[in-house]
C-alpha cells in the first residue's frame, strides 16, 4: 500500500519525537566519557549532567520543542554546575586527594626552571604539573632538566626538593 507523502512525513516526526530523549541521554554519556576519559576539568560533566537530565525529563512525559530543551540544557548544564562545583573542588584540594602513590617519585624541572616561592613546572610521568620547591631547600633557583624528588603534594600543587646539589 502506497502512503501519501504527508503521512510517511508524520512518521518520521512521530519516530525522531520519540527519540530525542535517547539522543540527550547518549549525548550527556558522551559529554561525561570525553570529561573523564579526555579533558578532564573543562565542564563536560555538567554538561553531560544536563543533557542526561534533559533526557530523562523527556521520557517522564515532558513533551516540549527543540528550542525548549536546548534552553532547559543550557539551565540544568548551570544548575548542575552551580549545585557541584564546591564539593568537586573541596575533594580535588583535599591533602589525601589520591596522590599518595607521586610522593618519593622523580620529576623533571621544566623549561623554565624553578625559583623558591614561585610557581613553577615538572615533568612526571609524562604530565606537566605544576610545583613549588620546598620551604626547607637551601638552593633559590634550579635550573631547567635538574632531576627533583616529589616530598608532598598539597592543594594539586607538587612540593618538590633537588636529588643531588647543582
Amino acid at each position: 500500500m502506497v502512503q501519501p507523502q504527508g503521512a510517511d512525513h508524520r512518521i518520521q516526526n512521530v519516530t525522531m519525537e520519540n527519540s530525542m530523549h535517547l539522543i540527550w541521554v547518549l549525548s550527556g554519556l558522551a559529554l561525561i566519557s570525553i570529561e573523564v576519559l579526555m579533558v578532564p576539568g573543562i565542564g563536560f560533566l555538567f554538561a553531560g549532567l544536563g543533557a542526561i537530565s534533559v533526557g530523562v525529563a523527556l521520557m517522564g512525559g515532558l513533551f516540549i520543542s527543540v528550542t525548549a530543551q536546548v534552553t532547559w540544557f543550557f539551565c540544568l548544564t548551570a544548575i548542575w554546575a552551580a549545585v557541584l562545583w564546591w564539593p568537586l573542588k573541596r575533594a580535588y584540594r583535599r591533602p589525601d586527594s589520591g596522590y599518595s602513590d607521586m610522593v618519593g617519585d622523580i620529576a623533571i624541572v621544566g623549561p623554565d626552571g624553578l625559583q623558591k616561592r614561585e610557581l613553577g613546572e615538572v615533568r612526571w610521568s609524562g604530565a606537566i604539573m605544576n610545583c613549588r620547591l620546598n620551604e626547607g631547600c637551601d638552593q633559590e633557583k634550579l635550573n631547567p632538566g635538574t632531576e627533583v624528588k616529589i616530598l608532598k603534594v598539597s592543594d594539586g600543587i607538587l612540593i618538590v626538593e633537588p636529588t643531588t646539589k647543582d
